[in-house]
């Protein structure tokens, strides 16, 4: 029986790198600009999650976080460079300091599954401001690029062979958080369209 857990890993992995591509392209455009403060964190988070599962015993699953660690950095980099959406709230402070605590509470333990439970948590504190920020203004994000990561984490999940909290929760909290920011992007962009079309162009969204 051919054993399709690694090719699906790869193709996981490589179909995050690629979600890169147009997400990168469109922010030097100036037409997507992500939340700064999401960004780093999830830098940091994806390095976190990755080493994390490694020392509890990583399957092809991995491969994921792999290229999503590879994403963050860069993408993180250029958005403290000048692309990324700088319109700060305390809504984006308040993320920041509880996704921080969550981390030194992971620094403290050798749990690897408490370690991915902390990470994640971090990880939905560090996505919230992404989540306000697409619904205020859903052109902020590029709904292709975060489709592609449904896709990838889809597959992510079929690729591990090994079904235990070590290895699913990561990537079935991506798959959930990439396929909620698509959907906030796309509809929200088919909405905001819709109103233009009817009834002239919008003013911007706040902060």
């Amino acid at each position: 029986m051919i054993d399709y857990h690694l090719p699906l890993g790869i193709v996981a992995g490589a179909m995050q790198v690629g979600s890169a591509v147009p997400y990168i392209h469109s922010m030097v455009r100036g037409s997507t600009r992500p939340n700064i403060v999401s960004q780093i964190l999830w830098a940091l988070l994806t390095a976190i999650a990755f080493s994390a599962q490694l020392s509890a015993g990583a399957s092809w699953s991995i491969l994921i976080l792999g290229a999503l660690m590879f994403n963050m950095i860069i993408i993180a980099t250029l958005a403290m460079s000048g692309y990324g959406y700088n319109k700060y709230t305390s809504l984006d402070f308040a993320c920041l300091g509880l996704a921080v605590a969550a981390i030194i509470l992971w620094y403290l333990t050798a749990e690897p599954v408490l370690a991915i439970v902390l990470s994640v948590t971090a990880s939905v504190l560090s996505a919230i401001p992404t989540f306000v920020k697409t619904y205020r203004d859903p052109h902020t994000e590029l709904a292709l690029a975060w489709g592609i990561a449904v896709v990838a984490a889809v597959l992510s999940l079929l690729s591990s062979t090994k079904w235990n909290i070590e290895n699913l929760i990561f990537p079935t909290y991506l798959l959930i958080e990439a396929l909620s920011i698509w959907s906030l992007a796309f509809f929200g962009q088919r909405v905001r369209r819709s109103s233009e079309v009817s009834s002239g162009p919008l003013p911007p969204a706040g902060p």
